[in-house]
């Protein structure tokens, strides 16, 4: 039995009569996530459109439409408007984080956090980024939601030379989900970090970051720059997070050139 055909096949037990006592949306919702968990829909793919739903079970859109936004609240998939209801890719936690370090409650444990790679362009003429990657320079830009222990978001703006960095240039994004950029510069790209500085001011975030972030306009929050070195002249990188107010401790390391890095 092919893949579409196992889809289709999901939904017939919903015409079977009930005693669960569940809610409709309840069953199709449930439905669903069998098909994901059982990688009918993988991360990415369009589930059936609401119209489909309708003529595949025994609901009206409107249950439909209720079960759909269940799941895009519970974060399984990702609604776009005109387009479609998609599985939602998976975040990857990162191992080993330098930059956004973050104390638990026992004081001493780092909190797990989740990366997910949304933007990768070429960045043309002055920005942030010229002062440490020069003029002349062909930078890339790859921006990253960084979840914190499903407390909350930091949004990031990583800058490089894409000559330099070639290989993070042509990784496939959805390999840098979770994906430790500082070590993946010192093994693949074969270039050493020997210091990296960090910079944190409070700042006012303009609304890009506000609607990246989704808080209230003109929030103040920390905006904390770090810069990459390999020897005392080379930037191999330049990179911003903006992070809302929490009440988290943030702590940074001592540098060494063997620890990892976010």
């Amino acid at each position: 039995m092919n893949t579409e055909a196992r889809r289709i096949e999901i939904f017939e037990g919903l015409r079977q009569p009930d005693r669960s006592g569940l809610p409709k949306y309840q069953r199709l919702t449930n439905v669903l996530v069998d098909g994901i968990s059982r990688g009918l829909w993988r991360p990415g793919d369009r589930l059936p459109a609401e119209e489909e739903l309708t003529e595949l079970t025994p609901y009206s859109l409107g249950t439909v439409q209720r079960a759909l936004r269940h799941l895009a609240e519970q974060g399984l998939v990702v609604r776009q408007h005109g387009l479609g209801s998609f599985v939602a890719e998976m975040r990857r936690r990162l191992q080993d984080p330098w930059h956004c370090r973050f104390i638990g409650d026992d004081g001493v444990s780092v909190l797990p956090i989740y990366t997910k790679a949304i933007h990768r362009i070429e960045v043309t003429g002055k920005g942030s980024w010229t002062k440490y990657l020069g003029a002349g320079s062909r930078v890339m830009r790859v921006d990253r939601m960084i979840n914190v222990n499903e407390e909350f978001d930091i949004f990031s703006r990583f800058y490089a030379d894409r000559t330099l960095l070639a290989r993070l240039w042509n990784t496939p994004m959805e390999r840098l989900h979770g994906a430790n950029f500082k070590e993946l510069i010192t093994k693949q790209c074969q270039l050493p970090i020997t210091q990296i500085t960090h910079l944190v001011r409070v700042e006012r975030f303009d609304s890009e970051v506000c609607g990246m972030l989704e808080v209230p306009k003109n929030t103040n929050g920390m905006f904390m720059r770090a810069i990459a070195n390999a020897g005392h002249n080379l930037t191999v990188y330049y990179q911003e997070f903006f992070i809302p107010p929490n009440n988290r401790s943030l702590q940074f390391l001592e540098q060494t050139p063997s620890s990892p890095g976010l």
